[in-house]
C-alpha cells in the first residue's frame, strides 16, 4: 500500500515536470517572440477595462492627461495606467495552448467567463484587438488569454494579469489638491490651534492675522509641501447632498490656498473620524468627492502661533559678516575678517584665532532661534535679565553697516531670554545655545601665537 502511493505521487511530480519542461520552458528552437499587442504606450488614446461585474472607460484629454469617464468622471492616477499600458505593450505570446478549444476547453482556461477583457484604441483612430485574460496556469507564472477573433488560446506572462486587476478606486487619482508651490500667494489656517492668515511678499512669507509677524519660511514651505502632497486612503461618497454625517460642516480644521493659477482659491475641509479607523473625512470646497485621510496628518497641519512665527533672532548669515563684537559687563573682545577672509583679533589684542572655532560661532550665532515668544511688546526688559544684559553681541558686515545686535539674559527663572536691539520682543532660548554664545577670549585666541600689537591683518 505505501509502495503504491509512493509510485503515485512519483508518477504526478514526473507529469508536472513534463508539463513545464515542454509546455512553459522547452518548445524547440528559439522562435522569433510576438507581441501579444502591437503598440507603444504613448500612442494609446483611450482604455476600456470590462470585469464580470464592471466596466471602467477612461480616456486622455486634451491636455494628455488620462481621466476615468466611466462610471463616473474623474481624475486618473497616471502612474497605475502607465503600468498597465506597458504590460499590455510589453507582454509576449509564450506559445499557442489549443487552436479550437470546445466550450468546456475555454472553461478549463477560465475563459468561458475571462476575469477581464481589456481594449485599447490608439490616437490615430485604430482600436487594437481586444484581449480576454482567464485563470493562471496550474504551475508556471503564466496566464491564459485569447486576442480579438483569434479562436486560439495563448499563454503570456501571468503579470499581466496582476496589472489588470483593478477595482475602480485604484484607477483614481489619489491627490486630494494639486497645485504648484511657487504660486501660492496666501494661505490660510483654521482650527483648534487658532486662525492665521499668511501672505507671500516677494519671497518671503509673513503672518498677516491675528498679528503682523515674519512667518518661519521653511515651517511655511513643509506645511505647503504636506498639503499638495495629500493622498486619500478611500474615496467615501461622491457629491453628498449634507456634510454634517461626516462632521465637514463645522470641520475641525480648514486650510485655504490662494494662488496665481487658473483655480485661484481652494479650500480642504477636515471632519470628523472615520469608525473604527485613524482616518478623518475630508472634502475639497465644500463640494465633490468625500475622501479620507489618515488621522496623523492632522498633527502636521494644525500648526499654533509659535510654530508658524519666525524663530529666527538674528537675520544674518555667516558670509555677510566681516566683524563681531561680544561684550559682558566686564570685557570685551572684537573678532574681524582681513581681505582674505581669514578672521583674526582685533581687541582688547592683536592675535592670530582659530578660525574653525570663529565660523561655528558665526553659525550658532545665524542659526539662533528662540524656543518661545516671551513678549511682543517687553515695557520691561529689567524683568527678563535683559536690562543691563549679561551678553552683548553686534555683528557689521564689509562696510561697517550694522546687521544686528543681539542681547542676552542671565537666566531668570527657569528660562534665558534674548532681544535684538532696537526691537520690542522677547524670546526664550535654551540654556545650550546661551552657553555657546557665551564664549571667553581663550576660546577663540590661538595658543601660543600672538600677532604683532601694530599688526592689523589686512594686506598693506
Amino acid at each position: 500500500m505505501r509502495l503504491r502511493n509512493t509510485l503515485l505521487l512519483a508518477s504526478i511530480f514526473i507529469l508536472l515536470v513534463a508539463y513545464v519542461y515542454f509546455f512553459e520552458l522547452q518548445k524547440g528552437p528559439k522562435e522569433k517572440t510576438e507581441k501579444l499587442l502591437n503598440f507603444k504606450e504613448g500612442e494609446a488614446q483611450s482604455l476600456i477595462l470590462n470585469y464580470p461585474d464592471r466596466e471602467i472607460r477612461l480616456r486622455r484629454d486634451p491636455q494628455g492627461r488620462w481621466k476615468i469617464f466611466h462610471p463616473l468622471e474623474a481624475a486618473a492616477d497616471e502612474s497605475t495606467i502607465s503600468s498597465i499600458l506597458s504590460a499590455l505593450s510589453t507582454s509576449e505570446v509564450k506559445r499557442t495552448v489549443e487552436e479550437r478549444p470546445s466550450p468546456a476547453g475555454l472553461k478549463n482556461y477560465g475563459l468561458d467567463r475571462p476575469e477581464v477583457k481589456v481594449l485599447v484604441s490608439l490616437a490615430n483612430g485604430l482600436a487594437l484587438p481586444p484581449v480576454a485574460v482567464g485563470a493562471k496556469t496550474p504551475v508556471g507564472n503564466s496566464v491564459y488569454v485569447r486576442r480579438g477573433t483569434e479562436s486560439g488560446v495563448l499563454l503570456t506572462d501571468a503579470s499581466l494579469r496582476s496589472n489588470l486587476e483593478k477595482k475602480l478606486n485604484d484607477l483614481r487619482d489619489k491627490t486630494i489638491l494639486e497645485f504648484t508651490e511657487g504660486a501660492v500667494k496666501q494661505l490660510a489656517i483654521r482650527g483648534s490651534t487658532g486662525d492665521f492668515a499668511l501672505s507671500k511678499k516677494e519671497e518671503y512669507w509673513f503672518i498677516d492675522r491675528p498679528r503682523y509677524y515674519r512667518a518661519d519660511q521653511a515651517e511655511v514651505r513643509g506645511l505647503l509641501s504636506t498639503v499638495r502632497n495629500l493622498s486619500t486612503l478611500d474615496f467615501i461618497e461622491e457629491s453628498p447632498l449634507e456634510l454634517k454625517k461626516f462632521g465637514l460642516d463645522k470641520p475641525r480644521l480648514k486650510i485655504t490656498v490662494v494662488t496665481g493659477e487658473a483655480d485661484g482659491v481652494r479650500e480642504i475641509l477636515f471632519g470628523g473620524k472615520r469608525e473604527g479607523k485613524d482616518e478623518v473625512y475630508a472634502v475639497v470646497d465644500s463640494k465633490g468627492t468625500v475622501y479620507t485621510l489618515g488621522e496623523s496628518v492632522l498633527k502636521q497641519l494644525e500648526k499654533g502661533l509659535t510654530a508658524l512665527r519666525d524663530k529666527e533672532i538674528l537675520s544674518a548669515r555667516p558670509d555677510q559678516m566681516a566683524r563681531v563684537e561680544i561684550r559682558t559687563p566686564k570685557d570685551s573682545l572684537v573678532l574681524a575678517k582681513g581681505e582674505k577672509g581669514q578672521w583674526r583679533l582685533d581687541a582688547p589684542k592683536k592675535g592670530i584665532v582659530k578660525q574653525a572655532a570663529v565660523s561655528s560661532y558665526l553659525s550658532l550665532l545665524s542659526r539662533l532661534s528662540a524656543k518661545g515668544f516671551a513678549d511682543d511688546e517687553a515695557k520691561d526688559l529689567k524683568k527678563y535679565g535683559l536690562n543691563p544684559p549679561s551678553l552683548k553681541i553686534s555683528v557689521a558686515d564689509k562696510d561697517g553697516k550694522n546687521l544686528g545686535t543681539l542681547l542676552l539674559g542671565s537666566k531668570t527663572g527657569a528660562d534665558y531670554y534674548a532681544a535684538r536691539e532696537g526691537s520690542p520682543a522677547v524670546y526664550a532660548i535654551d540654556e545650550s545655545s546661551y552657553n555657546q554664545l557665551n564664549k571667553q577670549l581663550s576660546d577663540f585666541l590661538e595658543e601660543g601665537k600672538k600677532a604683532n600689537p601694530a599688526a592689523s591683518g589686512a594686506k598693506k
